[in-house]
């Protein structure tokens, strides 16, 4: 059963529904804000942006995630287990992807107006993106009725949770270099250039790219007996299956 924090006075069977609620209605928000920011994004770029590979890896993304969703919910029906490969793939090939398709566009613009524009919408984005893929942690961390220490044992998980603490790290650093002007009484700056957080971002991508095609592949477990036990490669790490792909779409 599950142990629900006494403090938020949940017993073992409400905790559950409450956290599927929770996660299908805050992600699935974050999942619609994400699709009306993109077209927005398309439409206000629509005179001095073409349709470049950035914008066909998010509409690829978008197209997958959807249809992977839809599949799974007719034929599995809602749970825990379904609603965190729907929020994280949806999160990574759509809301991330979008969002950098956002930015990009901003390069063929001329005047500030229009690049500041593109700037927040990828912002607003990528706070789409990092709430959909919390929900979607949250979703698979609840279903599991199991000790801290027998959570993130497996290849995916592991990198799934790197690839969330290199995103944060990155979006909060975005923030900070976009908000920290106005504390000395000037307007936030929208239009800079860093080095650091454009590679940070193309690093936590890599991360969040790798977790969701492990998550879709197969299921290596490193350390069997959890934290603080044995770290092993099982011999059939490169095999498919025993994955949400597999045992969800059959």
């Amino acid at each position: 059963a599950y142990s629900a924090p006494s403090m938020l006075g949940f017993s073992g069977e409400d905790y559950p529904a409450f956290v599927e609620k929770t996660v299908m209605l805050t992600g699935g928000s974050a999942i619609g804000l994400g699709l009306i920011l993109e077209l927005y994004g398309l439409f206000s770029s629509r005179g001095s942006s073409a349709f470049t590979v950035n914008t066909l890896a998010a509409v690829v993304g978008a197209t997958t995630c959807f249809a992977l969703g839809a599949i799974a919910l007719l034929t599995k029906g809602s749970s825990l287990f379904v609603w965190h490969p729907i929020l994280m793939s949806a999160g990574v090939l759509f809301l991330a992807t979008g969002a950098i398709d956002l930015l990009k566009r901003k390069r063929a613009m001329a005047s500030a107006g229009p690049r500041k524009k593109m700037v927040q919408l990828h912002w607003f984005m990528m706070d789409a993106a990092y709430i959909s893929m919390g929900m979607g942690l949250w979703a698979i961390y609840a279903n599991k009725s199991k000790p801290l220490a027998q959570h993130f044992v497996s290849a995916h998980s592991m990198i799934g949770l790197a690839a969330l603490g290199l995103f944060g790290l990155n979006l909060c650093g975005g923030a900070a270099k976009t908000l920290l002007p106005m504390l000395s009484g000037r307007s936030m700056s929208l239009l800079w250039t860093d080095a650091l957080h454009r590679y940070g971002g193309f690093l936590a991508y890599t991360f969040l790219v790798a977790a969701v095609v492990s998550g879709l592949y197969n299921r290596v477990v490193l350390l069997p007996d959890g934290w603080g036990g044995k770290f092993e490669i099982p011999d059939s790490w490169a095999d498919a299956g025993k994955t949400w792909s597999y045992g969800t779409l059959g």
